[in-house]
């Protein structure tokens, strides 16, 4: 009959019993995803996860669930990607995920998103309703009643969440948008400063310069037209 030493058995459990804690122990940190900053100006307040309130700074992990908020001045966050987050005064936004994307809600005020070319980390926005997917330039966004999106160099596809229809909008132009999924002015972009107004210094964008007079909205024509049987013919905008 075979026999077996209760103090050796007891002594394998706890090896295995151990060994299966420590797996454990260092996937969950190994799944801890955070955001490294390379550079901060002026004060940026976060309330964590946890409902813990501090400043940021250049030591601390951006994590999901964090608030981010300016008061009365504006500021800004650099990554260590080089992605850049201009803060307009009392402007917020949360980090909703840090894994594989980087998901963040524009939550108030006024936001320029500037992702940087080199970045290998993929960002999606959302905001109200819509959400974009995959930065890949620079977007500004300012909330009041409805959300007026910015977009710059890169073609921009928004999508809202209650609408399978997309809303595309071309390089160097802005349009307004409502939470129902209504979409107001949507126009070229020929000058920025309304926009970048109050943000810091460092933020602000360059447009190209834009003659209003060719672009073919703005071209005056000459042509006629029928109106009650007769020929009417003079320059119109096209």
């Amino acid at each position: 009959m075979a026999t077996f030493s209760l103090n050796s058995v007891t002594v394998n459990f706890v090896k295995y019993l151990l060994f299966f804690f420590s797996i454990i122990i260092f996937s969950a940190y190994t799944c801890i995803a955070e955001i490294n900053i390379f550079k901060i100006k002026n004060k940026i307040h976060v309330l964590d996860l946890h409902g813990k309130r501090f400043f940021l700074n250049k030591e601390t992990k951006i994590k999901s669930g964090d608030y981010l908020t300016t008061r009365e001045k504006p500021a800004s966050i650099i990554f260590e990607d080089n992605t850049q987050i201009c803060f307009h005064s009392n402007s917020s936004l949360k980090i909703l995920k840090i894994k594989d994307k980087i998901n963040i809600e524009f939550i108030k005020g006024k936001i320029l998103f500037s992702v940087s070319k080199k970045s290998q980390k993929y960002y999606n926005l959302y905001f109200l309703s819509y959400n974009v997917d995959n930065v890949k330039d620079n977007i500004i966004l300012t909330k009041k009643n409805n959300i007026e999106v910015i977009n710059f160099k890169k073609d921009l596809t928004i999508f809202n969440k209650n609408n399978t229809k997309k809303i595309n909008l071309p390089s160097f132009s802005v349009v307004e948008l409502s939470n129902s999924g209504k979409v107001f002015n949507k126009n070229k972009l020929f000058e920025i400063k309304k926009f970048s107004k109050k943000l810091l210094e460092h933020c602000t964008i360059k447009l190209p310069k834009i003659n209003k007079s060719e672009d073919k909205r703005f071209k005056l024509q000459y042509g006629c037209i029928s109106q009650n049987g007769n020929l009417i013919c003079g320059n119109k905008y096209k």
